[in-house]
């Protein structure tokens, strides 16, 4: 189980200040999301490459999302992901910047469904329903049949009386004629198992909006599990100081990756692990 502590970034007051003047620059005005975060980031008098040193996003990617260039960015919920962290650090209302961006890129948008495809899944199914079922019969007629003729086969009978040497039966004090005893050790199955390891930790950025009503520390606890692949599933909140900071928790832990756990060099999931995040206030 993880236990390590995190630290949360400080954000310096008057970059804050900086970048509340720069979000009040109106997304309207901007043929899409990423070109107002641009905007945004210019107004702060932020460069690139600052800007994905503090948040931990990679500067190509910050370059996919102010350019919308959704081919550059990772699968849909990682460049949410980032989209999000990437608004919050720059002050901007997120949820509203998500909102768009899900709409820039086409990910509001349902996915078409074929109808032809869908009926020939039908009709597959169907007919794969069909074999299991006379599969199944089968299977139950056999299994009665075997039934049957283990209750009605001739069975050896034991009796207790003289055995071919005179003995009695219950007299087993020596070996007796036509058994056999076989003395065998069980196999003693061992496995290599290697536990998970963290190759690459996120620190969460702190949000402003939070900072008002934030004690001077604030502890939040993640619990989540490793995939065979080494990537995080199934993050959720255990416990929490302060619920205005769990998005931005979740969010890094989620940009987390791990060598994942081996049981005889073959990967494995790991389930119910947890991380403590510590978020120091701004000052």
């Amino acid at each position: 189980m993880v236990t390590n502590n995190g630290s949360a970034e400080i954000v310096d007051m008057e970059d804050a200040r900086a970048r509340r003047q720069a979000s009040d620059l109106p997304g309207a005005d901007y043929d899409h999301v990423g070109a107002h975060l641009r905007a945004v980031r210019e107004a702060s008098g932020l460069m690139l490459m600052e800007a994905a040193s503090r948040t931990h996003i990679k500067e190509t990617h910050l370059t996919a999302i102010e350019a919308l260039a959704i081919s550059d960015l990772p699968p849909r919920p990682y460049a949410i992901g980032f989209v999000k962290t990437y608004a919050e650090f720059l002050g901007v209302d997120a949820s509203a910047i998500v909102d768009r961006f899900k709409e820039d890129a086409g990910y509001s948008a349902p996915q078409p469904v074929s109808v032809e495809k869908f009926e020939a899944q039908e009709t597959q199914a169907e007919e794969e329903n069909s074999d299991l079922s006379l599969a199944a019969v089968i299977a139950i007629m056999v299994f009665i049949l075997w039934c049957a003729w283990q209750i009605t086969r001739p069975h050896d009978v034991i009796t207790l009386g003289a055995n071919a040497d005179g003995r009695q039966a219950d007299d087993l004090s020596g070996p007796v004629p036509g058994l056999s005893t076989v003395d065998a050790d069980p196999a003693i199955v061992t496995e290599n198992i290697v536990e998970a390891r963290i190759v690459e930790q996120i620190d969460p950025v702190f949000p402003r909006r939070c900072a008002s009503d934030a004690a001077p520390l604030e502890t939040l606890v993640v619990s989540f599990n490793i995939t065979a692949e080494g990537r995080v599933a199934g993050e959720r909140v255990a416990q929490t100081s302060n619920a205005c900071l769990d998005d931005a928790a979740l969010n890094a832990i989620r940009r987390w990756r791990f060598e994942p756990r081996t049981v005889d060099g073959a990967p494995r999931p790991v389930y119910d692990q947890q991380y403590s995040f510590s978020f120091q206030r701004p000052l």
